[in-house]
């Protein structure tokens, strides 16, 4: 961490006035000082976090056309992988394609963190953030994270995250009825997958 101008004017001019052990002191205080409160609560008195359901994002991610475009080129590469003899990419694809298939499935039936969906829309987040009038987004099932941040106020940003991906009238009936269902606890869901059941 490096200490601000001011911080450094100080510390300037006590080593003037001060005994080497009292200036050592100091500088611990100001770098001590400047380090951010890690995993520690962050006191946020007065101001707001975004939080939001990440099974619900995710869900929207998953059915935007961007990324159906994606996931079609994807299938479609493995299908022309196979049909050529091409073993091998066809079974890196096919691996590639399953793995989507079980993080999404952790992140619409549980509370695994919806990321790829948060980087598909990365660029919009701080206008997101500020129209919401919000510092941080925060999904409500990352309970480590609403720890963190407890001293601040929350503004649920589900729907305004979902609209980013532009959800059929359709998906949002699902939508509204995922937001109903409590998630599965994450080991349940890694079981389900395991067994092929979901």
């Amino acid at each position: 961490m490096t200490a601000t101008l001011a911080n450094l004017n100080v510390i300037k001019i006590m080593k003037t006035m001060q005994p080497p052990c009292l200036i050592i002191a100091t500088l611990l205080t100001v770098v001590l000082g400047a380090v951010p409160l890690g995993a520690e609560e962050i006191r946020a008195p007065g101001r707001r976090m975004g939080t939001y359901d990440s099974r619900v994002v995710a869900y929207a991610w998953f059915w935007s056309d961007t990324h159906q475009r994606q996931l079609k080129e994807l299938v479609q590469s493995a299908r022309i992988a196979r049909a050529a003899g091409q073993t091998n990419h066809w079974q890196e694809l096919d691996a590639a394609l399953r793995r989507q298939q079980d993080d999404l499935h952790r992140q619409v039936f549980s509370t695994a963190p919806a990321s790829d969906a948060l980087a598909a829309i990365q660029e919009r987040i701080p206008e997101i953030e500020k129209q919401a009038g919000v510092f941080v987004l925060v999904s409500q099932w990352d309970d480590q994270a609403l720890r963190r941040y407890q001293d601040a106020g929350k503004v649920d940003v589900t729907d305004r995250l979902v609209q980013e991906f532009k959800p059929s009238e359709k998906q949002l009936k699902v939508i509204a009825g995922l937001k109903k269902q409590k998630p599965l606890p994450l080991p349940q869901c890694d079981e389900l997958i395991r067994k092929g059941r979901i």
